[in-house]
């Protein structure tokens, strides 16, 4: 891997300081994408992500006692929210109806 200074990019700084979080910005050469530039906690997620695709047995698992179900954490964690969501817009009262 290499590394460039940012003064060799400062036709493109602005463009660089317009970044939010997670996104991107494609270097075009022609018609086709051939370069991206990324934060670096983007590129981390990725390469945890890759790792993980690689190495499919270091997914951590959630299992269930008395049940043959197993999760991913992900798995786990979407299923558990939406839950929670659905409890609470079932049980919850509404604001406007406390005093």
């Amino acid at each position: 891997m290499a590394n460039i200074d940012i003064s060799k990019l400062s036709n493109i700084y602005d463009e660089l300081l317009d970044l939010d979080g997670n996104d991107v910005l494609f270097v075009d050469e022609g018609s086709q994408s051939k370069y991206v530039i990324m934060p670096i906690e983007v590129f981390d997620q990725l390469e945890d992500l890759i790792s993980v695709l690689k190495e499919p047995e270091t997914i951590p698992v959630v299992k269930f006692s008395g049940e043959d179900i197993e999760l991913s954490y992900d798995e786990y964690e979407r299923i558990k929210n939406q839950i929670m969501e659905a409890v609470e817009k079932t049980l919850m009262p509404k604001p406007e109806k406390l005093n």
